[in-house]
C-alpha cells in the first residue's frame, strides 16, 4: 500500500518537478550512499519502480528522502498519497518574476562575463535569503524595504 503511494505520489509529478527530483535524487544517492549513477540510467529506474517494479532498500529510502528534501513532510505525504507541493526551483523562480522585463543595453553587453553572472546570481540568491522570514507579512516587509534600498542613487 505505501510503496504504491509512493508511486502515485511519483507518477503525479509535473515533467518539470519529476525533472527536479531525479537531480536531487541523485544528489541524494551520491551524498548519502556513495552511489554514482548516471541521470539516463536513473530516470529509467524510478520509472520502472512507477511501472511497478519493485525497488531495493536503499533506492525506496532515497525516494523518500528526496521528497523530504524537496517539501517540507514530503516523504509522509508521498507514503499517505497526500498531494506533494514541490516549491518553485531557483530558476523558476527567477523567470516567473523577470518575463516581463527586459535589461537595459548597459547591462545585456555584460552578460558574456563569467565573474559577472556569478556575481548577479549571488545578488539574486542572497537578496532572497537576506530577506527571508517564516511570516508572510514579515517577509513581504522585508522584500518592500529591501527594494527601496537598492533603487537608493
Amino acid at each position: 500500500m505505501y510503496v504504491n503511494n509512493v508511486r502515485e505520489a511519483l507518477d503525479r509529478l509535473t515533467e518539470d518537478e519529476f525533472e527536479e527530483y531525479l537531480k536531487r535524487l541523485r544528489l541524494v544517492l551520491r551524498k548519502r550512499y556513495k552511489k554514482n549513477v548516471k541521470p539516463s540510467d536513473l530516470k529509467n529506474r524510478v520509472k520502472e519502480f512507477i511501472n511497478g517494479k519493485d525497488p531495493k532498500i536503499d533506492y525506496f529510502e532515497s525516494y523518500l528522502l528526496t521528497f523530504d528534501e524537496l517539501s517540507v513532510n514530503g516523504a509522509i505525504n508521498a507514503l499517505h498519497n497526500k498531494k506533494i507541493k514541490i516549491p518553485k526551483t531557483w530558476r523558476q523562480l527567477l523567470l516567473s518574476v523577470t518575463e516581463d522585463r527586459t535589461l537595459s543595453p548597459e547591462v545585456v553587453k555584460h552578460l558574456e562575463d563569467e565573474q559577472i553572472l556569478s556575481e548577479i546570481k549571488a545578488l539574486f540568491y542572497n537578496s532572497i535569503e537576506y530577506c527571508k522570514n517564516e511570516n508572510r507579512d514579515k517577509f513581504f516587509t522585508n522584500l518592500y524595504i529591501f527594494n527601496n534600498f537598492l533603487k537608493i542613487k
